[in-house]
């Protein structure tokens, strides 16, 4: 019993990192119906950069608020990239944000090497100790992050004009075009969002695991995030978090109890996918459209 208190604990910590990148994903798909691929390595870089800074003596602290600026500016720039493409299909985008993701990950590599790097902790210490778990104020942080943000942005949308603009950008362009809001401005915006919350994602998780390398976001974080926004339901914001926190668990579980398997993990969370889909296509927290 203890081992399963465990394993569910340690995917809360886990699954709040997964639920912050999917509401990333979420933010996009909810404005374009995209999915957005190269959010995972302008993670990936922002996690770089903050290291970069750190080496040359900034705090990280502020390293890491210099770092999510840059990470909307390469947001925006993804954006003004693809712009050229917006009436092509949207599965030919999806594939050109893969290949951009590609060419970041070639670029981590030519910059900084392979070898792993270490980024410093926002926060040190143990915040909370439940049973054999420590949730250590960086895992806590993930958690209050992705909750705080998931509420804040599902209040977002639903309250303000600009929110409304943004669900609207992705149903009826010229409905936005009645409430004032220019497409661009609004496209924009939701890129480069998604890009900071995967940056932040990065910045919390990388001192956790412990080092990180190039393509680390997409192997480690972006897979599981994706998943996560599936099972929660690729329209929902709160659905995100708790995506995440099922995919978290879900993993965590496997391998404790699957430890002679190598990448239990993984299976247990396709065949999650698979479940739900089946059961609820629209996912646990999503609408039909």
């Amino acid at each position: 019993m203890d081992l399963f208190i465990n394993a569910v604990l340690s995917g809360i910590a886990e699954g709040a990192s997964f639920g912050l990148v999917a509401l990333g994903i979420v933010m996009v798909y909810k404005a374009t119906r995209v999915l957005n691929f190269a959010q995972a390595e302008i993670g990936t870089l922002s996690i770089y950069l903050a290291w970069e800074l750190t080496q040359v003596g900034v705090p990280i602290l502020i390293a890491a608020v210099v770092v999510l600026v840059a990470a909307a500016m390469m947001g925006g720039a993804t954006e003004l990239l693809l712009r050229p493409l917006a009436g092509a299909q949207r599965l030919t985008i999806t594939v050109v944000t893969l290949g951009i993701a590609t060419a970041l990950g070639a670029a981590q590599i030519v910059l900084f090497g392979p070898d792993p790097h270490v980024l410093p902790a926002l926060l040190d210490g143990t915040a909370i100790r439940l049973g054999l778990i420590d949730f250590t104020w960086m895992r806590l942080l993930a958690l209050i992050l992705t909750g705080g943000l998931g509420v804040g942005l599902f209040l977002f949308f639903k309250r303000t004009l600009f929110g409304l603009g943004v669900l609207a950008a992705a149903q009826d362009q010229t409905a936005l075009k009645l409430m004032g809001l220019p497409f661009n401005s609004v496209s924009m915006f939701v890129w480069a969002s998604g890009a900071v919350l995967t940056a932040m994602a990065g910045i919390v998780l990388a001192p956790v695991i412990g080092n990180f390398t190039p393509f680390f976001i997409t192997t480690s974080v972006f897979i599981p995030a994706l998943a996560a926004a599936l099972v929660g339901g690729l329209t929902s914001l709160p659905g995100a978090f708790v995506g995440g926190l099922v995919v978290g668990i879900a993993q965590n579980i496997a391998k404790s109890y699957a430890l002679q398997i190598p990448g239990s993990e993984f299976m247990v969370v396709f065949a999650l996918i698979t479940i739900v889909l089946l059961v609820r296509p629209q996912g646990l927290m999503g609408k039909e459209a």
